[in-house]
């Protein structure tokens, strides 16, 4: 990612990170369309499938974020031993957006949880999906904190230049 400041790089990668938010938002109001003013419908009727449904689909998603979490912590230590800032500034950005694409990945199981089954539970799981999208959002403060930085490389991050 090509910056020329530190406060670029956070607008840049913040706009990212806002975008990928507003993904999952855009297809709930898609859907919503689609279903209010067409005749389309593929909700299931088979209460057995609804039930696994209702159980496998979050627990999918539980397992996906959990399981990006672990690989992200484990990126984390790796990133951390890069020699140059702007390399790992730069690593730390992928890391960020594919942490915001997999909550976009489970909140979009939970819609299609919610058009094959018309359940509210899906609803509620969309919106701790974008609760979680949104704590992912990169701050100097998270950032400074999960790449341990110190001294000047923290002032700079943090204030966005050098002191």
């Amino acid at each position: 990612m090509n910056f020329s400041s530190i406060k670029e790089y956070f607008y840049r990668l913040q706009s990212r990170c806002y975008a990928l938010l507003l993904l999952p938002v855009l297809l709930l109001i898609a859907i919503y369309a689609m279903q209010r003013f067409t005749s389309l419908s593929f909700t299931t009727e088979d209460t057995e499938l609804v039930f696994v449904l209702k159980i496998v689909l979050p627990a999918m998603a539980l397992l996906e974020l959990t399981s990006v979490h672990l690989v992200a912590f484990l990126k984390l230590k790796k990133i951390r031993k890069l020699r140059g800032m702007g390399e790992r500034l730069d690593a730390y950005a992928i890391l960020v957006t594919m942490k915001m694409i997999a909550g976009d990945v489970a909140s979009v199981m939970m819609l299609a949880g919610l058009i094959l089954t018309e359940e509210e539970l899906f609803i509620g799981f969309f919106m701790l999906c974008l609760i979680f999208i949104l704590f992912q959002r990169p701050t100097p403060a998270r950032l400074s904190r999960q790449l341990q930085l110190r001294g000047d490389e923290k002032e700079l991050i943090l204030k966005g230049e050098l002191v």
